[in-house]
């Protein structure tokens, strides 16, 4: 049987592999890389019959769309 401190490396590689996760999920959100993750599952849902635009074609339709729709942002 494992001693409490035999555990403890298991536990604490777990603990970081968590934290790492949390921060390239909050970096992707920051940064804008999981709009097009989401319009991927939104589309495959929505449209099923459809194949999905590919990264590079939903960014300039993305920007497309932003400068028709201006919004308030910082830059």
């Amino acid at each position: 049987m494992a001693t409490r401190g035999e555990r403890r490396p298991a536990a604490a590689g777990a603990l970081l592999a968590r934290a790492w996760r949390a921060v390239v999920w909050y970096g992707k959100g920051l940064t804008g890389e999981s709009r097009y993750d989401a319009y991927v599952v939104h589309a495959r849902a929505a449209h099923p019959d459809r194949e999905p635009m590919g990264r590079d074609a939903y960014w300039r339709d993305y920007a497309k769309w932003q400068d028709a729709n201006p919004q308030g942002r910082c830059c």
